[in-house]
């Protein structure tokens, strides 16, 4: 996606906002957010598609008839994604969604992903949701009140949305052992921040990264939050959340000129902690190639960004 804004700049601006004027968007700026709908793709291969609902009169304005149970304010459009069932599905899923997610931000309207509290049936006919597919998540889009309103403050209170985990208990260099500082991240400390950065359901921040030592090659890991795989079950939000986290650190390094690849590989680092899943190895790429042989079958250049236009 091309964005007016640096992407770094843009991931520090974005919040979730719950509470929105009555202002609706100008047609040119959801025209804008439209034209990047197509062209998407994850980093496992899966197209995810999006359409915008105006829920102008949807039960006369009651915010639990828009099938939020309260939590969204205001709001009249909502961004709604539809992907197909298959394997990493909720990966591919979270990738795209939050970089449409980002060039919102960049035209300057809220939003808020919402991919546990709602009702997946008020949104699925409107959208169109077909039997092999499901829709993981919806954001309102608009133009959020100054002041944040009190079932805002109390969600984002009780998330710890306003706080995100120091470096040392994310990224490691080596093994689960050892820290790794940032003055060792080198070139990619800008893209590890942006990924620390990223929002998460409940601000539960389920990525971990194990920096080989002495070359840029990062392995993506998901830590389970206990028991929290089975608190929404349509969705595995965890997943979905390990997604954002590729795409804030391959566009970060995208916009830093850190060319790259996500990729299968065979880390040899064990045993695991409790709970740790394998996920993928993001590869920089030297002048003369990889810096590591992806195994065969499983490797795939990252997608270069698609154009949403100005």
């Amino acid at each position: 996606m091309d964005y007016r804004k640096s992407i770094i700049e843009i991931i520090r601006d974005r919040s979730s906002r719950r509470s929105y004027l009555p202002q609706p968007v100008e047609p040119e700026k959801l025209g804008a957010l439209r034209a990047g709908f197509t062209g998407l793709r994850g980093p496992f291969g899966g197209e995810a598609r999006f359409t915008i609902l105006d829920a102008t009169g949807w039960g006369e304005g009651k915010i639990n008839s828009l099938g939020t149970y309260g939590t969204i304010q205001g709001a009249r459009h909502f961004l709604v994604g539809i992907i197909r069932r298959g394997d990493h599905d909720m990966e591919d899923f979270g990738y795209q969604f939050e970089q449409v997610i980002l060039r919102a931000t960049d035209l300057g309207l809220g939003t808020c992903w919402i991919g546990g509290i709602f009702s997946r049936s008020r949104f699925a006919d409107p959208a169109g949701v077909r039997e092999d597919e499901i829709l993981p998540a919806i954001s309102p889009l608009g133009y959020p009140t100054p002041k944040r309103s009190v079932t805002d403050s109390i969600i984002r209170w009780s998330a710890g949305s306003r706080s995100r985990r120091p470096w040392r208990e994310l990224f490691f260099h080596g093994d689960f052992e050892t820290a790794l500082t940032e003055e060792s991240a080198g070139r990619y400390r800008d893209p590890l921040e942006m990924l620390r950065l990223g929002p998460s359901a409940s601000n539960r921040q389920p990525w971990r990264v194990v920096k080989e030592p002495h070359q840029d090659i990062f392995h993506l890991y998901l830590r389970r939050s206990l028991g929290y795989d089975k608190l929404i079950k349509a969705v595995d939000l965890q997943r979905l959340d390990l997604g954002i986290a590729m795409s804030h650190f391959e566009l970060t390094a995208r916009e830093l000129g850190l060319a790259g690849q996500w990729a299968r590989l065979s880390p040899s680092l064990s045993p695991l902690p409790e709970r740790t899943e394998y996920v993928r190895s993001w590869i920089a790429e030297r002048s003369d190639g990889p810096t590591a042989t992806p195994e065969r079958g499983e490797s795939r250049s990252a997608p270069a960004p698609a154009s949403l236009g100005a």
